[in-house]
């Protein structure tokens, strides 16, 4: 099947090369490269001209934030299958693709699997992901787009990005996919992407416990919504004293001995 991978980007000339490095290298050649700019201003589209021999599809214009361009890129994408690789991101190795591609997976709407940060604030990198189902959701963030492979046909069934929804768009989305029994979707056990901890979610954490609440209460039963109203208040502490302690040797030891990898 053809793939179509996905970067947007918008004044991310320092890091936006390893990204295209990253797919390029790819021992799987059945894919497009399709890059939507959100009208950089620093030297992103001076880089993209550098490279264009490795993009199929290339758009820059003006938009309304990250999802926004996610889903221009969507109209764009040609592919069975679309990937998303932010700038900053990776694919984990040369062989990525090909491993997943192995198989047609013709029976399934969605392919996910394992991430890996990069860059970690407290130089303590980790890796997540697992089986997932709608209960997954009702309390965390327990999936990364770089993780998720999508069928493009569903997004015409579910949906594009919500845009009201300006930092976990991309979780609101994974909710509605969960919620219909009758999607299947395959879990693969190996890490797909590393992907910078300094990202849109990352660095709004606060902005982020708001939007899960939000998309809890649109589509979770009342009584989960009723406990994520009364964790939010935890869940702000627990923010607020990551971001003081971070920088510390304890909170290093801390998250070393939790997530290392």
């Amino acid at each position: 099947p053809l793939l179509s991978i996905v970067t947007v980007v918008r004044n991310a000339d320092t890091v936006l090369p390893e990204t295209i490095e990253s797919v390029r290298k790819q021992k799987f050649k059945n894919f497009e490269y399709v890059l939507v700019d959100g009208a950089s201003t620093d030297g992103t589209l001076h880089l993209i001209n550098q490279h264009k021999d490795s993009i199929t599809t290339f758009l820059s214009e003006p938009d309304k934030g990250i999802y926004d361009a996610m889903n221009k890129a969507i109209d764009l994408a040609k592919g069975e299958w679309i990937y998303f690789l932010n700038a900053g991101d990776n694919l984990m190795d040369g062989d990525t693709l090909e491993k997943i591609f192995a198989h047609a997976h013709q029976e399934y709407d969605l392919l996910y699997g394992k991430v890996r940060t990069k860059n970690e604030p407290t130089g303590v990198n980790y890796e997540f992901g697992r089986e997932l189902t709608l209960k997954s959701f009702y309390h965390n963030i327990p999936i990364s787009h770089q993780g998720v492979f999508f069928r493009k046909s569903i997004f015409a069934q579910l949906g594009k990005y919500n845009l009201n929804y300006r930092i976990l768009a991309d979780q609101e989305w994974m909710v509605r996919f969960f919620k219909q029994s009758h999607y299947r979707a395959l879990y693969l056990n190996q890490v797909i992407a590393e992907y910078e901890t300094v990202g849109f979610s990352y660095t709004n954490r606060l902005k982020s416990l708001k939007e899960t609440v939000r998309y809890g209460k649109e589509h979770f039963p009342v009584h989960i919504t009723l406990l994520n109203y009364l964790y939010y208040p935890l869940m702000v502490i627990k923010v607020r004293m990551i971001a003081l302690l971070k920088s510390t040797t304890l909170f290093k030891i801390y998250r070393r001995w939790r997530f290392s990898v």
